[in-house]
This record gives structure tokens, sequence and C-alpha cells, in this order.
């Protein structure tokens, strides 16, 4: 089908119900989204005003974080009354945006013939864009955890299992796979980390948690106590790298985030869809990740053909948000909070 003809008046239409419409309309999992999203919390604003969208105030704006590094100090085998040091630093990280944005049209005479109201076109255009833009976020964070997984250890040789320093991939044997993420933990520790982890499951490693995880004394041996920690998400996007049955990126919680913004002439909001130079606005995401998007809209005088009209106007909308995923920073050369891990073949 294309720009809605097949939905022009005939001599009888039906209209599909809202639930006959969710697999057409149906939405990637925005699981590392989500995973981001949840850990925002992790810059100490300089000011309220920062605090409320203004972090940067144009497009070409650089975003700097700043953060104390980790000291050296010098060992010692006995007090002295004349003891001497050295003086600790601290580091600058630049946060790195990104503008996803998606662009359509609609003419406002489209649905003077047809079974479908405007107000039912446009909305199905919006979530449109909303599901494309969420799928385009989703590969673009699954990406980025896999471009920022460490590539540092505290040893090359884990007791917990296996490091492939070439690929920078934590991995299990195939004989422990019961024990799957009790070892991620064991590792995980072995890196000094505890605590709390988000892990980003693929659908190999979600239907081995789950299994674990919801079956609990079931299990011909209880193996429930290993998710003890872990809070599980599930990505549709994880490509397993060779060798391995299914992975998992390990994340210790409120060790990553991401920036959103949209530009202060929208969340101010601006204009007129028919004035020179549009309207400047903002939306809620309709899909329910919590992000505001700048929505800007133009009108243009145009001689559409069917289903539309001549002498008709089109509107032209784009959504958009800037997105910088962050990462906390370490001193150490090519080390990052998240690693991927894996069950071997």
């Amino acid at each position: 089908m294309a720009n809605y003809t097949d939905s022009v008046q005939a001599a009888a239409n039906y209209k599909l119900k809202e639930m006959m419409l969710k697999p057409e309309f149906k939405v990637k999992p925005s699981a590392a989204l989500g995973i981001f999203l949840k850990n925002t919390e992790f810059l100490v604003p300089a000011s309220e005003r920062e605090a409320q969208w203004n972090q940067k105030p144009s497009d070409s704006t650089t975003v700097t974080v700043k953060t104390l590094n980790k000291q050296s100090t010098t060992n010692a085998s006995a007090r002295a009354a004349a003891h001497t040091g050295s003086i600790n630093d601290s580091s600058t990280a630049n946060a790195s945006y990104t503008i996803y944005a998606q662009k359509f049209k609609y003419s406002i005479k489209e649905a003077d013939k047809d079974i479908f109201s405007l107000g039912e076109h446009i909305a199905a255009q919006y979530r449109s864009a909303f599901i494309d833009w969420h799928e385009r976020v989703e590969t673009a964070l699954v990406a980025s955890l896999d471009t920022n997984k460490s590539q540092a250890v505290v040893s090359t040789s884990p007791a917990s299992g296996s490091w492939d320093s070439t690929n920078y991939l934590f991995g299990v044997a195939a004989a422990n796979e019961d024990y799957y993420f009790q070892h991620l933990q064991m590792f995980m520790k072995e890196q000094y980390y505890s605590g709390q982890f988000d892990v980003l499951n693929s659908i190999g490693a979600a239907i081995k948690m789950a299994q674990i995880t919801n079956q609990g004394a079931g299990n011909a041996t209880n193996l429930q106590w290993q998710d003890m920690g872990l809070t599980p998400h599930t990505s549709t996007g994880i490509t397993l790298d060779s060798g391995y049955q299914y992975q998992s990126f390990m994340i210790p919680q409120g060790t990553i985030g991401i920036l959103p913004w949209i530009p202060k002439l929208n969340r101010q909001g601006f204009g007129n869809i028919f004035s020179n130079g549009g309207m400047y606005s903002t939306m809620l995401d309709p899909l329910g990740s919590g992000l505001t998007f700048a929505v800007h809209q133009y009108a243009t005088a145009a001689d559409n053909a069917t289903p539309a009209e001549t002498q008709d106007i089109d509107i032209q909308v784009e959504i958009s948000c800037d997105l910088a995923p962050f990462y906390a920073p370490e001193t150490t050369s090519n080390a990052n909070p998240v690693f991927l891990c894996g069950l071997l073949t």
C-alpha cells in the first residue's frame, strides 16, 4: 500500500480495531535504551538550571564531564615525620551526542475521501515514526555497548572462566552452563565489581535465565540462587560472536547512563505550522520511554495525486531527540565497567 490509496472510499469498507492493528505496529524491545535511561542519575548538576534540560544551549555546544582520578600512593613500611606523597589529579570526558530524527508528511485533504479520518492518519504516522526511532536507537545502543566493552581485565587468566584478549570476551565453558550466571558474577568480582548488575541477555541467555529463575526448586538442582543481584533484560539485537551459544553484557548498576537533549526553541515553543519557519514544539514519547522529543512542522502548498487533492497543503513533520551515551570513565587504558560475556560452544 502506498500513501493510503487502498483506503479511499469504494463500495464498502471496514476498519480494523486496535487489537488487529497491533501486529502491523509492533515495537522492537528497547532493552538497551531502558538500561541507559534507568541509570541517568549519574551527574551532579552545577545548578538547577542545568538540571532542567540546559546541559547545552545549542546543537554545536560541547558538554564535558569532570571526574576525580584514583590516586597513585606510595608504599611505606615505616612511619616518618617528614613523609612525602604526590598530589591527585582529575580528568575531563566529553559527552558525544547523536541526533536521531524521523521525518514524514501528511496532507490536510488526504482523508476527504477516505474511510480513515485525518486524525487516524496522523496518529498512525506518528506511531510509525516513533517505532522506527526506537528500533534505530536500540541498534545503535547495543552497538555502543559492544564498541565500548572493556578491553582490560585485572587478570588475563580469571579463575571463573577464560578471557579472550583479542576480541575482549569472557567465556564460560559449555560444561558449566547451569552455573553460567554465577560464573559471570564471579568474573565481575574478579574485576573488583560487586553489588547489583544489569545483565543484557541475548535470546538464548534470556531463555536460560528464565528457566533458572522461574523454575526455582523445580530444577533437578535448585539453581535459582544465581539470580541474586542480577536485573535481567532481553535484547533481540545482540549478534553472537563466533564460538558462543549465547551472550550477555554485564553492567554494574550506576556505571552507565545517557544524556537526552532537545533544542531550547522546542522546549519553549515557538511559531505556527502555517507561518514562515513553521512550529517548534515538544511531545512525550508515546511508546513510554519517558523521553521528550522535539517536533518541528511546517506547511507547503501542493497539488497532490490520489488519495489527496489539488490545491492541497502538505504538512512536513520531524520528530527528534539527541542522545549521548556515557560510561563511567577510568584512567586505566581501555578499561570500562561493561563486559561482554558468553557461553562457549
